[in-house]
């Protein structure tokens, strides 16, 4: 055997190695006895499947050369001999084994690993021929004469009149007589026939050949007083099928309707049934419209197709079908009063996580110190969702709903009701913040055509699961009115006292909130909020961006205390995943609509179950990590200040956590140049030409959202998030894990969804930028443009290219005269800052590991000197390409070129010139750097470290929310489990035996489910909770009654003492 030939994997040969026969003693050798050859799956070619029997030496080699002689007639795809453990090489030689060489193969050569399966269809493609001429090969029966397989019976006069048939749907490919067919299809009776007419195969039916369905008794037998249904319609997951029923009505006779569902058929109609469908075929569509989304028409047209026939039927059984299960899954056919007896809401599929009183809470946690209360918090997400709206067809009378509020949506008639009645009553309030896309929709008129505008909603903010009965249709935009309701009608839904808020919108919508629950006064069920409750409101993080600047500090999720890491933008998520239904549900009577979303709202729930011990174990590994790296940099900066400062602060701050109308501790009081003061100033003036009329190119007809002020400020803003992105995009490396990939790649995918939305809107007020884009496209690469470095085409990066008009220019160079000045003063502050910390590092660090920690914060700092340079640079570049056009003056004085000497140090100790030769930067002499060196540094200073002690509050917080939620959650699954065993343990005596024996059988599997879910969790959860409790920053310290302390009080070793030192 040639030395230089390299051994490749080849997975479907097995049998004769290199290596079985190098282990095998002298005296025996191991040789082929028995040889298959089988279709091989990874490869497409034929497969050698051999076993061994031990036989002399001298027999060994010419047996083995046989086989594999045999072996080449049958398939031209080669065999390639494999070394153990499956070690695979390349450039082989494509023929087969020579025995001769077999006494070499211990010889060593160099060879090159690779897989030869790394091209699977460069393999398959070998084996196009031989795939294509059996395709053909099964058009024909293949052997003559025709006989029938079973009972060999050969019937050449009825050759060309059917006599013979196969199955499409069974594995076997034989031919049966008519006889053998039906006997071999009694209890396959909605399999399809193909039937030899003497030229090719031809579709034919069962019925066709004489096959009756037989219900109404156990073992199948014809009843002696049959009534018989010649047209029955089924529709099974292979298509469609005319079949014959032979019903029972015997003098015990049972409803047609029933015996259809005893033998697995769900009756299309009550009243003598014609049309069914099989369970297989609804449970089968139920799965697929989940995660295709795809609607009944579509699935019903794949069925047509599928049967090659014509016509249109409706599935109204899948609603009954959809409606039963829900049903059932609710336990609702255990409970003696029956589907009348249905509260509201007892169908839903439950969030296990969030705290639920009587279920999963402790039995003394009303009593919870209030440094411990907080735990037991429920975090409420409100949003609306305009992509699911529903045109004006068809209406309650003609098409009334199944779930009347049994689970996600709120019952019809009652908020129906509520409508007519508070509808004029309640205004919604003119907005003191941004002008928000929420409060806009609220006002405006319903869209010609549609019966709802869209779907309002209050869900679970933490672990992103659908509330029971928290869920309504809109009429005329996010109303305030509406969503009282679903916020109203959730809180009925068993709340702790303690309710955090999380609403996009929530500095509107809570102001007169208690004033508008007073004008309810309790009707139609809804409670009043603040009746023994606290209600805490804040804004999700992503849009906490487009508010005021008080909002960002009064409703921010990271400086608030007992949020943990809690992003609020759960709902936004929850949209995301049921969007794509939005299509088949738009078109829809009110009644099927919220059934369909309602099933699709459970489903959806019952998938966080199934996923719901990854999510929260992903989270606590990352909490864990993160409590760590923030608790220890807090220290490290809290302990570099001084202790007059830091006591000072902390008292400041801990007053504002217990009160917010005290003093900001977060806010700058300092006056400077800012770009949110030319927004609003640009805001103003857009305004201003609104109310006096004005008709020129840049009024609010282009657009009615975004005014041209508001889109340069948006893609100024877009511009920031693709430089963040590209700083963060270039700290992955190989080292980097996957979880830290896909972060990258989903912020990557959400700015290009932004970028996407926000040029739609730009193409219409610049045009021409749109034909720049074009261009590049057309003369780049095919290679993708990532989106870090998609041009935008601002107004700037138009000039000489492009005509835009001035006065888009001049609303680009105000925004970046501002972003200039802000950007400076960033890089003061951060300048001052490592100024105390080098200073404090030298004074008071001692040890290798404080300095290693101060020198890693020094690193955080010099980074963000160095991006936010960046960015100055950028913005100054901008400012002199607008400067060609609009000819602003001596501006460049002002705002100079930076260098790395004007962000040095401020100190002779930081400046490594000579005192002779320093002098102080420019970026010190501009008229708002007055301040900075005294009161302004004071500032900066309080405001990071406030910050710094906010992050490492918050993850603590996470950690301990974590730790709860775990308890929860297997506390929920332990009452599930003991609810269902409970139901099966009745006796159900207003049933039949049978039917309470089914009772039983359902209650059991639902409680071997829950025990099931509960094992797997503790199993993934183990050690969890321990490792939250323990570690650097763990909340291990406990009071003298046991209960956990406040933040404050725990340092990173575990000690009673105030973090803030």
């Amino acid at each position: 055997m040639d030395k230089n030939r390299k051994k490749r994997q080849y997975d479907s040969y097995d049998s004769v190695t290199s290596s079985s026969l190098r282990r095998a003693p002298q005296a025996q050798r191991l040789a082929l006895s028995h040889t298959s050859y089988e279709p091989s799956a990874s490869s497409g070619s034929l497969s050698l499947s051999s076993s061994y029997i031990p036989i002399d030496t001298s027999h060994t080699l010419p047996l083995a050369h046989k086989h594999l002689e045999e072996a080449s007639e049958v398939s031209h795809a080669p065999v390639y001999d494999v070394e153990p453990g499956n070690e695979v090489y390349d450039n082989i030689s494509h023929h087969w084994m020579d025995p001769n060489d077999v006494d070499n193969i211990d010889e060593p050569a160099k060879r090159r690993r690779t897989l030869a399966t790394d091209n699977p269809l460069l393999l398959w493609t070998q084996d196009i021929d031989l795939y294509l001429r059996e395709f053909l090969r099964r058009e024909a029966p293949g052997k003559v004469p025709l006989t029938c397989s079973n009972c060999s019976a050969s019937r050449p006069s009825d050759f060309d009149y059917g006599a013979l048939h196969r199955c499409k749907d069974c594995v076997s490919n034989s031919l049966l007589c008519s006889e053998c067919v039906l006997d071999s299809h009694r209890s396959l009776p909605f399999h399809r026939l193909e039937t030899w007419n003497g030229h090719y195969f031809e579709p034919r039916t069962l019925t066709d050949l004489g096959f009756v369905l037989r219900v109404g008794h156990k073992d199948g037998s014809e009843c002696i007083n049959v009534h018989i249904v010649k047209d029955f319609a089924l529709l099974h997951v292979n298509g469609l099928h005319e079949i014959i029923v032979h019903y029972c009505d015997c003098h015990h006779v049972i409803p047609r309707k029933v015996q259809l569902l005893r033998a697995g058929l769900f009756p299309a109609s009550t009243i003598r049934p014609k049309t069914a469908a099989t369970f297989d075929l609804l449970r089968n569509f139920q799965l697929l419209s989940f995660m295709s989304k795809i609607s009944a028409l579509e699935y019903y047209q794949t069925l047509v197709r599928l049967t090659d026939n014509t016509g249109t039927r409706d599935l109204l059984m899948v609603r009954e079908w959809r409606h039963i299960k829900l049903l059932k899954r609710g336990g609702r056919g255990h409970d003696t009063s029956g589907v009348a007896g249905t509260k509201a809401g007892e169908c839903a599929v439950l969030c296990p996580a969030c705290p639920l009183p009587g279920i999963n809470l402790p039995e003394n946690w009303r009593s919870s110190p209030p440094e411990k209360e907080w735990l037991y918090a429920i975090f409420l997400g409100i949003d609306a969702n305009f992509r699911l709206k529903r045109l004006n067809v068809s209406s309650e009378e003609k098409d009334p709903g199944l779930n009347h509020g049994y689970a996600y949506f709120v019952d019809a008639a009652s908020f129906s009701q509520y409508l007519n009645t508070f509808n004029d009553k309640i205004e919604d309030d003119v907005s003191d913040c941004n002008n928000h896309d929420a409060i806009k929709s609220a006002s405006i008129r319903g869209a010609k055509g549609l019966a709802s505008s869209g779907v309002g909603k209050t869900e679970c903010a933490r672990h992103d699961m659908k509330r029971a009965v928290s869920l309504g249709d809109l009429q005329k935009g996010e109303r305030y009115v509406n969503m009282d309701y679903f916020f109203g009608s959730s809180l009925n839904q068993n709340t702790p006292k303690i309710i955090v808020i999380s609403y996009d919108i929530a500095c509107q919508w809570s102001r007169n909130l208690r004033k508008r629950f007073e004008v309810y006064g309790g009707s139609f069920g809804l409670p009043d909020p603040y009746a023994d409750r606290q209600l805490r409101f804040v804004v999700p993080k992503f849009h906490l961006l487009a508010h005021v600047e008080k909002c960002k500090t009064t409703y921010s999720l990271n400086l608030l205390t007992n949020v943990g890491r809690t992003d609020g933008e759960a709902p936004e998520r929850g949209w995301a995943a049921i969007n794509a239904i939005a299509g088949s549900t738009k078109e829809m009577g009110p009644g099927s609509r919220r059934d369909t979303l309602d099933d699709h709202f459970g489903d959806y729930n019952w998938r966080k179950y199934m996923s719901l011990h990854t999510i929260i174990l992903r989270k606590a590994e990352e909490a864990i990590q993160q409590r760590e790296e923030h608790v220890l940099a807090f220290e490290e900066f809290d302990a570099a200040l001084p202790e007059e400062d830091v006591q000072e602060w902390t008292t400041l701050v801990q007053a504002w956590e217990r009160d917010p109308s005290k003093k900001n501790p977060f806010a700058a009081t300092l006056t400077k140049i800012t770009e949110n003061a030319v927004r609003l100033e640009l805001a103003l003036e857009d305004e201003a030409r609104l109310r006096e009329d004005l008709t020129t190119s840049l009024n609010d007809a282009v657009h009615q959202d975004v005014p041209p002020g508001r889109l340069i400020a948006q893609g100024l803003e877009l511009e920031d998030h693709q430089r963040i992105l590209r700083i963060d995009s270039t700290k992955i490396d190989e080292s980097s894990t996957s979880l830290q990939r896909s972060k990258i790649i989903e912020r990557s995918n959400r700015l290009f969804r932004k970028i996407e939305a926000w040029m739609s809107i730009q193409s219409l007020y610049i045009p021409l930028a749109s034909t720049l884009r074009l261009r590049d496209d057309q003369l780049g690469s095919e290679e993708h443009v990532p989106t870090a470095d998609i041009n935008l085409y601002l107004p700037s990066e138009m000039v000489g290219k492009a005509y835009c008009d001035p006065k888009f220019l001049d609303i680009e160079w105000r925004l970046r005269w501002a972003q200039a000045h802000e950007t400076l003063h960033e890089i003061r502050r951060i300048i001052l800052l490592r100024s105390q910390m080098r200073k404090s590092k030298e004074e008071l660090i001692t040890g290798q590991r404080m300095h290693t920690r101060s020198n890693a914060l020094l690193k955080d700092i010099a980074d963000r000197i160095r991006h936010a340079v960046q960015k100055y640079k950028a913005i100054r570049n901008a400012l002199l390409k607008l400067d060609r056009l609009l000819e602003k003056g001596n501006w460049a004085s002002t705002l100079c070129e930076l260098t790395d000497d004007d962000v040095g140090g401020i100190t002779a100790a930081e400046d490594d010139r000579p005192e002779g030769s320093r002098s102080l930067s420019w970026i010190w002499k501009l008229a708002e750097a007055d301040t900075v060196e005294g009161e302004g540094k004071q500032e900066a200073l309080r405001i990071e470290w406030c910050k710094a002690r906010a992050r490492a509050h918050r993850w603590q917080e996470e950690c301990l929310l974590l730790k709860e939620e775990i308890r929860r959650v297997i506390a929920f699954f332990n009452y599930q489990e003991r609810l269902w065993a409970g139901r099966a343990l009745e006796r159900y005596p207003h049933v039949d035996s049978a039917m309470a024996a089914g009772f039983r059988a359902y209650g059991w599997r639902q409680s071997s489910i829950r025990r099931q879910m509960r094992m797997m969790y503790e199993q993934e959860w183990s050690d969890l909770s321990s490792r939250l409790s323990s570690g650097i920053g763990a909340q291990v310290g406990k009071t003298d009654d046991g209960d956990i302390l406040d933040c404050d009080d725990i340092n990173s070793d575990g000690d009673q003492r105030n973090i803030n030192g």
